[in-house]
């Protein structure tokens, strides 16, 4: 039962580890700023905080660098080379991995937060109103589809005009892009497979093959042969 218990308890951490969302938050207007999001943690990757640097003291004795080993030459394992209908079946296997990574990718990805505030203004009333227009319109076509494919909680999108601003267009707002551990694990593997599957097909076929440096040795041995006769 102990056993039992503790397999139960390994499998709960993972099911709850996989819940866990990891993604980045990209926020500008007055600066830009990138963070990093871990559940509920967000950490600063964008700008970076500068660190000052310790001026080494006189007791301080500088280490000598250590006598860079060389590595010991082990077996090299020969990778077949493909030929051109093999690069087309890869071509063709990783755009077929990618449509399906892709379908699932945009069912599982959370876009949260979405906010936007953008004010239009300018001297010109006729080119403000001709942006702010052409701004609506792309706003109303883009989110009804977005909201289809994309999981997206609370957008935020306002859209304002003043013509008391001297800039044509100002921005600010913020976009945050996440997944779960769980989902990103589906998506390599829906990935991965058919490629590992891909490789080993071509292992497979490729097996026989002689190892480039036997070909050369074997190009090189009746070479001799005829200069010492």
């Amino acid at each position: 039962m102990t056993a039992l218990k503790i397999i139960g308890i390994i499998l709960l951490i993972f099911l709850l580890i996989g819940f866990i969302r990891l993604g980045a938050v990209i926020s500008f207007g007055d600066a830009l700023r990138v963070q990093l999001r871990i559940w509920m943690v967000r950490l600063t990757i964008y700008p970076r905080k500068s660190k000052k640097k310790k001026k080494p003291s006189a007791g301080e004795k500088q280490e000598k660098p250590a006598a860079e080993k060389k590595p010991k030459a082990g077996k090299k394992h020969s990778i077949p080379k493909p030929t051109l209908s093999e690069l087309i079946d890869l071509a063709e296997t990783a755009l077929a991995a990618l449509r399906a990574t892709l379908r699932r990718t945009c069912k599982r990805v959370c876009i949260d937060p979405l906010e936007l505030t953008a004010v239009f203004g300018g001297w010109d009333p006729s080119k403000t109103a001709t942006y702010f227009g052409a701004a609506n319109t792309l706003m109303y076509a883009i989110m009804p589809r977005a909201e289809e494919t994309f999981y997206i909680p609370d957008p935020s999108l306002h859209l304002r005009l003043n013509y008391d601003q001297e800039q044509l267009v100002t921005a600010k707002g913020s976009l945050g892009i996440s997944l779960r551990i769980c989902d990103l694990f589906a998506i390599l593997f829906t990935l991965a497979i058919p490629l590992i599957k891909w490789f080993l097909r071509v292992k497979c076929a490729h097996r026989h093959d002689k190892p480039e440096q036997e070909q050369s040795t074997e190009e090189q041995t009746p070479n001799t042969e005829q200069q010492s006769a």
